[in-house]
């Protein structure tokens, strides 16, 4: 959702940009969709499990006696639409010192259950109304990506040539649709046909080019907010999007990695979100905390979509060279993607050896140093040697902080270790050099193209009542 002072040629240029995002890195948009449906059926479980009875609770409370109760909870039942339309910056909040700033859905029930706002009316008419993408677009969108998908497979049955570029196109469809039927099914530990008829992406209840958000109307102001929350005054400058921050902002290591990467663009003019504070809008591009379930089912899907690379090993390329680039940049993002799986798992068994470690510290060593080897630093520390290097390793450490963090307000939060930087960026570029191939080959080859490729599928092969 725009900001409130955003102009259309901004909101234009954001778009432009994540479309180029979308096409260099469709796995990156995957995983954003994914983080946020996680996002969404998790806040939309904790309003429909808890908040009937928080709202009950208050409601006694603060109602006289022998008043009739009247059912909040049957009214103001959460959906994923309500959810995502929260966290996409649908709701903003208006405090009573004169503070705007948009809410997400964990602050909403944050707010909600503390008793300073009532739980939004949901108005299923108000959500429709501002969505620009209803469900009879986005079924004519998923009927055309199938027949395709099914055109190709005809073609490949009747031994048509098939394009690089048609390859491309299944694999973005199966990184969209493929990824989101089969995740959403194992991540739901549901039946998959329950999920597979129902739905056809993790942004299918999502309102798309919603513009004007809903406004919250609270009678107290932000500090009281902080006190009661036991935020005290010397910790309420150091959030970072709103002074809600405390509530729902939860940075992991990809996050960090992500915001680093943005910082970079942010430099060349690439604004994905709001620069001031508090921001004017919440980004679509952040991205949300994954289990380890959902992030192996990603990887796992994006196997499935990069695998449709490998079909085209034996493919009948203009030259020689472009087969053997070809054949290079699709192991390239096969190798990417497993090393991606390494890079987590060793960063998870390295912060349990230091807790581990850390906890044997404290439990056999004490802090205390003898007086000699002080006396020992302190000669060592007066020596113009000392000096020197120190100056030097002082120097070099200040460079490396502003590659390990490198947001405008050097939020510590976002810190990350050159350990997990320098390995991540190194296959991020041979990630974009292979995929910028792959869409380099795919125009190359239209220079050339053999006879069967203008060929059609004869569907009466297949259904002779056709013909």
């Amino acid at each position: 959702m725009p900001g409130t002072k955003e102009s259309k040629w901004v909101v234009l240029w954001r778009k432009f940009a994540m479309t180029g995002l979308g096409v260099l890195c469709p796995e990156i948009m995957t995983t954003t969709a994914v983080g946020q449906w996680v996002r969404a059926r998790q806040c939309v479980q904790d309003f429909n499990e808890n908040l009937e009875e928080e709202l009950a609770k208050l409601q006694e409370s603060q109602q006289p006696a022998g008043a009739e109760k009247s059912s909040i909870g049957e009214k103001e039942i959460w959906t994923m639409q309500m959810a995502y339309f929260a966290d996409m910056g649908g709701f903003r909040l208006h405090t009573k010192n004169g503070d705007e700033f948009p809410l997400d859905a964990k602050q909403i029930y944050y707010l909600t259950t503390k008793g300073y706002i009532k739980q939004p009316i949901y108005r299923p008419r108000l959500i429709d109304d501002k969505n620009k993408v209803d469900v009879l677009l986005r079924t004519i969108i998923l009927c055309q990506i199938s027949w395709f998908l099914i055109s190709v497979i005809g073609r490949w049955v009747q031994r048509l040539f098939v394009t690089t570029a048609e390859l491309t196109t299944v694999s973005f469809i199966l990184c969209r649709f493929v990824t989101s039927e089969i995740t959403k099914a194992f991540i739901c530990k549901a039946d998959f046909l329950q999920h597979s008829t129902v739905t056809a992406g993790f942004w299918w209840h999502k309102p798309a080019d919603v513009v004007m958000a809903e406004i919250i109307k609270v009678d107290v102001d932000t500090d009281t907010i902080l006190d009661k929350a036991g935020i005290g005054p010397e910790e309420r400058d150091e959030w970072r999007m709103t002074p809600l921050d405390f509530v729902s902002r939860k940075e992991w290591w990809w996050s960090r990695v992500w915001w680093n990467f943005l910082n970079i663009l942010r430099k060349m003019h690439f604004k994905f979100g709001s620069g001031g504070r508090p921001t004017d809008r919440l980004a679509d591009s952040c991205q949300h905390p994954l289990g380890r379930r959902e992030l192996y089912m990603v990887i796992l899907m994006s196997t499935v979509c990069f695998s449709v690379f490998f079909t085209a090993w034996k493919h009948d390329f203009p030259t020689w060279y472009e087969l053997m680039l070809w054949r290079a940049a699709s192991i390239a993002l096969m190798v990417m993607l497993y090393m991606l799986i390494v890079i987590y798992e060793v960063l998870r068994a390295v912060d349990r050896v230091q807790q581990r470690t850390e906890q044997w510290r404290q439990r056999h060593f004490s802090t205390h140093q003898s007086p000699r080897s002080d006396t020992q630093h302190s000669r060592l520390r007066s020596t113009k040697y000392y000096r020197r290097i120190a100056e030097l390793f002082t120097r070099i450490d200040k460079a490396l902080n502003c590659v390990r963090n490198n947001s405008p307000d050097g939020d510590k939060d976002l810190s990350v270790p050159l350990r997990v930087l320098a390995p991540v960026y190194v296959m991020g570029f041979f990630y974009c050099a292979s995929r910028t191939y792959i869409m380099i080959a795919d125009i190359l080859e239209l220079r050339s193209l053999p006879p069967g490729a203008y060929a059609t599928v004869k569907w009466e092969k297949f259904w002779p009542h056709l013909g």
